[in-house]
């Protein structure tokens, strides 16, 4: 967290002494993760995404920072898979997942935030991102009819006896977005930002999934009965066989991501003037 601070004051000194046009506005949209529990579809769970926008434009024209505040939520599930494993599996989760941090964005033309002149071209244009957020999240499980954190019961046997090199994975991360989008002027004053992002994360735990089933009798010992049930679920046991024992829970290879994508409404702080690139 400390390192996130020293990067955003950093950015702000920045663009306090060099940054041309500031803009505030708003961002709405879906969000959707890539892991365990949807190895492959994109757009596929979608959830909704909120968040507030702070962009400062260069004098280059072809250069703006922001940094924003997302609040999402993604899920997956094996039940709205059409892998026969994956129904069999049966896990499910739910996250809330809250992002702050500074973008660049890069125009593929030059632009100008708030200009109207269709002869210059300078209304509008397509742009790629990227930058370096921290992002919170706390993957939750469905158990008889309520959502139970699982971080907490060790699901893959984490800090237990048959695992206990393996600490429990941080709810606080790191993540790398990079994307893409089109922004134009409505008004003097109005911007729209129509964008798509995917983040790149460092863990393979917003999911909860990643390893191999532990020893649920053991499980069950040192960490509890809820926790043996919420680490395996599969459709075809009944009670702790064990059968699973050693097998994949998931593929620690690949880890998770998660994509942001909608619109942002922004507005500029200081009226544009026709005659110049200054402003009032």
């Amino acid at each position: 967290m400390r390192k996130i601070i020293i990067i955003l004051i950093t950015f702000f000194s920045v663009i306090n002494v060099t940054a041309q046009t500031p803009e505030i506005g708003v961002f709405g949209g879906g969000a959707y993760y890539i892991g365990d529990l949807n190895p492959y579809a994109h757009f596929n769970q979608t959830n909704y995404a909120v968040g507030v926008v702070y962009r400062h434009n260069f004098d280059n024209e072809r250069i703006a920072l922001r940094v924003q505040a997302i609040y999402a939520k993604v899920s997956g599930s094996d039940a709205k898979s059409n892998d026969i494993s994956q129904l069999n599996r049966n896990l499910s989760f739910s996250s809330a997942v809250s992002e702050i941090g500074p973008l660049l964005e890069i125009n593929f033309i030059d632009y100008i935030v708030g200009s109207l002149s269709k002869k210059k071209f300078k209304f509008r244009t397509p742009y790629l991102f990227a930058g370096i957020t921290y992002f919170k999240m706390n993957p939750l499980g469905p158990y008889q009819g309520e959502t139970i954190a699982l971080q907490p019961l060790t699901t893959e046997g984490q800090e237990t006896s048959q695992n206990a090199s393996q600490k429990r994975y941080q709810l606080n991360q790191i993540s790398i977005p990079l994307g893409l989008g089109y922004k134009f002027n409505l008004t003097s004053r109005v911007a729209i930002s129509l964008e798509y992002g995917i983040r790149k994360t460092f863990t393979d735990y917003l999911d909860d999934v990643s390893g191999r089933y532990p020893d649920l009798q053991l499980l069950a010992v040192e960490a509890g009965q809820l926790s043996a049930h919420m680490s395996d679920r599969t459709l075809n046991e009944e009670g702790y066989t064990d059968l699973n024992y050693g097998m994949s829970r998931g593929n620690s290879k690949n880890k998770d991501w998660y994509s942001f994508f909608g619109a942002i409404i922004s507005y500029r702080i200081h009226a544009y003037e026709t005659c110049s690139k200054r402003f009032k």
